[in-house]
């Protein structure tokens, strides 16, 4: 029996000491956290054939311990996240130690099944073609390409957005996908921007508003027919929902939605990467969208900025000067982000009984370094909601936690949401904050609801 028992430790010892190979341990961790990005018909090269995938081997190893892929992020430590596609240390260390060990490629058969994202279980109620009856030609002369188009929300009652998914036509060119909202108010501002622009749509780097907007005098000739217009255009469109590479349906927290009027206006802001196929358009790209009548929260992604950075070329209020680094910070008190929420809903403030952080996205432009989010509390407790360390502008999303940060009407005013930006300017040139490609913004965008008291009859 000792003999047995001996010869079980060392089996034990032998096995967990022997290095990982890729069959056997790391292509199932590709399976897992990659091939929702990296398979066939995606944007990016397909790891479904595993020969290739081994090949490929060195490449991985770095990117993944560097943490630059999966394209997440959100340091760990701080929340928990839906969804969370990030490796964990161990699962990293593996990678690392396949690599030290010469890469054994180990027994074809022992990895798992391939895992692919899962589609067709969205059950939606509404589908819009973002390109109904056209193709758009991502540009060639550059490898980014946003490009926003306008559409009408086809609902003629009022209703809440419950949830989202998008369906890019040609996953070799669109990158990701963002939804604005605009009232009726403002929605055919909208479409006669769009119809100023040549081909379909109009170009739109930072948000929903078009990129000639920030060249002073466009934006002069504008305001000359609407005065402080960009800035209306601006505040007169929040952000719906978002799609990127890996992405599938998802539905917003239970018994929440986003207000819908009819004769709103939606905008699809598209960004086309077309390295991976030069002269390939885009067509049949749709969003589907789960509807309700009634929702027990209202809900809407609320913005945590300065306004006036945006106007920097005329306050300087944000400047990173050449060859330096800058930090700027903005906060409000989640009284303030409910106070914007019952105007724009028209909800009585009586009727408030709390308010739900439901998610954080960081929002900057290509000269962003790192940034975070924080909440504190009325006690005086920061707590860090999203920490990003090295930002990546191809890469932005929703970062939703498993549990929101909820608190009562009477705490509101003394908590307070903070977005933190740090920029890097390697130029020789100023950059100014603003509404460009070459100018900068700083922005938390977090998913709120509200809880409400029943309305008096």
């Amino acid at each position: 029996m000792r003999i047995l028992v001996l010869a079980a430790v060392f089996a034990v010892t032998h096995l967990a000491a022997s290095p990982p190979d890729f069959h056997g341990d790391i292509r199932p961790l590709i399976d897992q956290h990659c091939i929702m990005c990296h398979a066939e018909d995606s944007i990016s090269f397909s790891f479904a054939d595993p020969e290739f995938t081994y090949r490929l081997g060195p490449a991985i190893v770095s990117t993944v311990s560097e943490r630059r892929m999966p394209p997440w992020l959100a340091e760990p430590g701080h929340q928990q996240y839906v969804e969370d596609i990030s490796l964990s240390d161990a699962d990293i260390a593996r990678f690392v130690a396949w690599a030290d060990a010469g890469y054994p490629l180990g027994a074809p058969g022992s990895a798992n099944g391939v895992r692919t994202a899962p589609h067709g279980h969205f059950a939606y109620d509404v589908a819009i073609d973002v390109l109904p009856g056209q193709s758009y030609l991502p540009r060639q002369d550059q490898a980014d390409d946003y490009r926003c188009f306008v559409i009408d929300w086809p609902l003629d009652e009022s209703a809440y957005i419950t949830g989202f998914r998008a369906a890019p036509g040609n996953l070799q060119v669109v990158h990701h996908l963002v939804l604005f909202a605009v009232p009726p108010e403002l929605a055919d501002r909208f479409r006669e921007l769009e119809a100023a622009e040549e081909g379909p749509g109009y170009q739109c780097f930072g948000a929903a508003v078009p990129d000639r907007l920030g060249i002073p005098e466009h934006r002069e000739a504008y305001e000359e027919r609407y005065p402080d217009g960009v800035m209306e255009l601006h505040r007169g469109n929040y952000w719906l929902a978002h799609w990127a590479p890996g992405m599938d349906g998802y539905s917003f927290p239970a018994d929440t939605g986003i207000p819908m009027r009819p004769g709103t206006a939606l905008v699809v802001q598209m960004h086309y990467y077309s390295v991976f196929a030069p002269g390939q358009t885009d067509a049949d790209s749709r969003m589907e969208f789960q509807v309700s009548s009634q929702v027990e929260r209202p809900a809407i992604n609320v913005p945590v900025t300065i306004n006036a950075w945006l106007e920097s070329r005329r306050n300087r209020s944000m400047v990173v000067p050449p060859g330096q680094s800058a930090r700027y910070v903005a906060d409000v008190s989640l009284q303030g982000l409910a106070g914007y929420m019952l105007r724009l809903f028209d909800i009585d403030p009586e009727r408030l009984e709390a308010a739900e952080v439901h998610s954080a996205n960081l929002h900057m432009h290509r000269f962003g370094a790192s940034g975070r989010i924080t909440l504190t509390e009325p006690t005086g407790r920061r707590e860090v909601l999203l920490s990003v360390p090295r930002w990546d502008l191809n890469w932005q999303r929703d970062f939703t936690f498993v549990e929101p940060k909820v608190f009562p009407a009477a705490q509101l005013e003394r908590a307070r949401l903070a977005v933190e930006c740090v920029f890097e300017n390697p130029t020789d040139e100023y950059v100014l904050g603003g509404y460009g490609s070459d100018e900068e913004m700083c922005m938390n965008l977090s998913y709120v609801a509200l809880r409400l008291s029943k309305p008096e009859d």
